[in-house]
């Protein structure tokens, strides 16, 4: 159960469900309407964020949910890509993973990750253009930004501008890249 209904919302914390849909069509919630119902879900990981922006204890079942920092990697390389995800495992990370811009549109809207690696020479939609978008969306807007690429000087200095918050070039070690994600993490 990724999604909760405004009824289990309003019992976990102790309200009316007019309260909740009064929250949800304020904005003060973030929630989706299911076509054709009318009825409201809201993601579990925005339930938790309302709760800790004002200060409502989390209920323990989805305290557990957000134990593990996700990162999304991004990289059209298949071998580079699962590298990185076992890597990650390895670093108790829960990782997910996309192999072009149009992928990490979507994962990034179902998985609203805490950190990002990004490639910047992909086809199609580069890793420029995910990264200006990326920066572009309010909901996205504390995702950390991890440049990893082997690309010329000049991509690099054009991807500090745009927003990112760290980069690595290849090839790398693994110590590296859990050192910059934890740092990153730290921060927020």
């Amino acid at each position: 159960m990724d999604y909760l209904s405004t009824g289990q919302i309003a019992t976990l914390l102790g309200v009316s469900p007019r309260t909740i849909i009064r929250y949800l069509n304020d904005g003060v919630i973030k929630g989706y309407k299911l076509p054709g119902r009318g009825n409201n879900r809201v993601h579990k990981s925005d339930f938790v964020k309302f709760c800790e922006t004002y200060e409502l204890p989390v209920p323990q079942e989805f305290a557990t949910t957000t134990a593990k920092p996700s990162v999304l990697v991004i990289d059209d390389d298949i071998a580079m890509c699962s590298s990185i995800c076992r890597v990650l495992k390895r670093h108790d990370f829960e990782p997910f993973h996309a192999h072009d811009g149009f992928q990490a549109g979507a994962m990034l809207n179902q998985h609203k990750p805490q950190v990002m690696t990004l490639d910047i020479g992909m086809p199609g939609v580069n890793g420029l253009d995910i990264l200006k978008f990326t920066r572009e969306q309010k909901d996205f807007a504390d995702i950390k930004i991890i440049i990893i690429s082997g690309s010329a000087n000049e991509h690099m200095q054009s991807a500090i501008l745009d927003g990112a918050d760290a980069i690595i070039q290849k090839p790398f070690k693994n110590e590296t890249l859990i050192q910059t994600i934890v740092e990153l993490i730290s921060e927020k």
